[in-house]
């Protein structure tokens, strides 16, 4: 009896084995697991990193995870050495088990200090750098050079080939331009971008005006989330997720869905539980993308808890791809916000095609929109400009609150050259229109200079560098716009 009751165990086992795994490899079906900032298990609880890492390696094959993603913050002090002995051994679990790809953050740095770049990525480097990836077939290269600061692979994921781009925290332009090029390169690629600081909690993306931007680190002149938005992301037809970190806000968790310029659904993904019991209690992120049902599936998971949360903020579906959405209406919304000094606007007329509001005293509005649809606002107070021109999206029980910025100034900003190379360290002089004293800055290490949204008028720019004659040129200001002022040497 017991011997028949056993073999009986066994066939319903079997069975039950089977079917599950026939229906984890269902064609297109592929699940990547994200490593929200883990800077704390690496400083105090490296059990913890562990615990995850050893699932992954342990669950790989019945989850069918093809992929895991790092979204920065791999340690809290860049230049600790022990930090990063306990991030290395964590990751060492999925070492030529599950492929993986670790984003920098700004902790990662060994000052933590973004600004420093490439000069201070020393340790990063050392750990996850280019030789880190050198024999994985589907690393393709990097930049800045013998940086992983930027770096991409090419993916069979689900039997299609996946783009994955892992890009600096705050990128600079510079990494952008790479990015661009990478993108254009692959264009039948799905396209998977992780930086570590992107969308808010809020579900809007990172900006000027919100905590740890890229302004607050040291990186005032480099690129935050809704930057990188207008820069890259919006613009290309095959990029479907952005996923990343830093923000510890809220529950730590945000999302949204917008369309690009070419109509593609853009799914932009937040997850960072450090302000959680012991830095995060090894929560971490299941994302399993159903293509067939054009569907990704997101579960928050702690292997070292063994507990799932599974609020709509950690537990939900988004769709995969602008295909079949039932068309429905949609409150579109956002804030309208004055560039100057961040505060809320309100009085400001919102209209578009199909509806028109006012802000109320909180800078908020929000109305029905048809979706899914791309919106372009038409944004009016008396005295003010666009810093920006607005588009909001409407896609059916999915969140793409908007940003706007309202400004009586403007921006002026460019690149110092001579004979075609830049040039570091320069100084560039700002006089006359609504300064009453000169300012003076150098450029950076990529010769750029950015005079930061001054009063709008006619200005006077003063270019000097040891050795070299002096340029001067003039340039015009105006309401919320940015000039582009390159400066070239003779």
């Amino acid at each position: 009896m017991n011997r028949r009751l056993l073999v009986i165990g066994l066939i319903v086992l079997i069975v039950a084995s089977f079917g599950t795994m026939a229906a984890q490899t269902k064609p297109g079906e592929f699940t990547i697991v994200a490593l929200p900032d883990t800077q704390f298990y690496s400083k105090s609880y490296p059990q913890i990193f562990a615990s995850q890492t050893k699932w992954i390696a342990d669950h790989a094959t019945a989850m069918n995870i093809q992929l895991v993603l790092g979204l920065g913050d791999i340690v809290d002090g860049g230049g600790e050495i022990g930090q990063w002995q306990n991030a290395d051994s964590a990751i060492r679990n999925i070492e030529y088990k599950v492929p993986y790809m670790l984003a920098i953050g700004n902790h990662d740095y060994d000052r933590n200090n973004p600004g420093g770049r490439t000069a201070s990525t020393v340790n990063f480097n050392n750990f996850f750098g280019p030789q880190r990836y050198a024999d994985r077939v589907w690393y393709k290269g990097h930049y800045p050079a013998n940086s992983n600061e930027n770096f991409y692979g090419i993916f069979q994921l689900g039997g299609k080939e996946y783009l994955v781009l892992m890009l600096e925290v705050f990128p600079r332009d510079s990494a952008l331009s790479w990015a661009a090029s990478i993108i254009a390169a692959h264009p039948s690629d799905d396209v998977i971008i992780v930086t570590h600081s992107f969308t808010y909690y809020d579900n809007s993306r990172m900006d000027r005006c919100d905590t740890n931007s890229a302004a607050t680190l040291g990186a005032a002149t480099d690129n935050d989330g809704e930057q990188i938005w207008q820069k890259l992301v919006s613009k290309y037809s095959n990029i479907v997720l952005v996923l990343s970190g830093h923000v510890v806000q809220g529950d730590g968790t945000g999302r949204r869905s917008d369309l690009g310029a070419n109509g593609n659904l853009v799914n932009q993904i937040l997850a960072d539980y450090q302000a959680y019991t012991n830095g995060g209690n090894g929560y971490l992120r299941i994302l399993t993308v159903k293509p067939a049902l054009n569907q990704i599936s997101v579960r928050t998971y702690s292997p070292y808890l063994d507990k799932y949360l599974t609020d709509n903020h950690n537990q939900f579906t988004v769709p995969y791809k602008n295909v079949g959405l039932t068309p429905a209406l949609q409150p579109i919304s956002g804030k309208v916000k004055n560039v100057a000094d961040c505060k809320p606007m309100s009085g400001v007329s919102i209209s578009f095609e199909g509806g028109a509001t006012q802000t109320d005293s909180s800078g908020h509005f929000e109305m029905n929109a048809a979706g899914p649809k791309r919106y372009a606002m038409t944004v009016k107070r008396s005295g003010y400009g666009m810093a920006v021109e607005p588009y909001v999206t409407a896609i059916p029980d999915q969140p793409s609150p908007g940003k706007i910025f309202l400004s009586t100034s403007g921006v002026l900003q460019g690149t110092v050259r001579r004979n075609g190379v830049t040039l570091s360290n320069a100084s560039v002089s700002l006089s006359g229109g609504g300064l009453r004293i000169s300012r003076t800055l150098q450029t950076d290490s990529y010769g750029k200079y950015r005079f930061g949204w001054i009063a709008v008028g006619k200005y006077t720019v003063t270019v000097r560098a040891a050795g070299l004659p002096t340029a001067t040129v003039t340039a015009d200001v105006s309401t919320g716009n940015t000039t582009v002022l390159d400066v070239s040497l003779p």
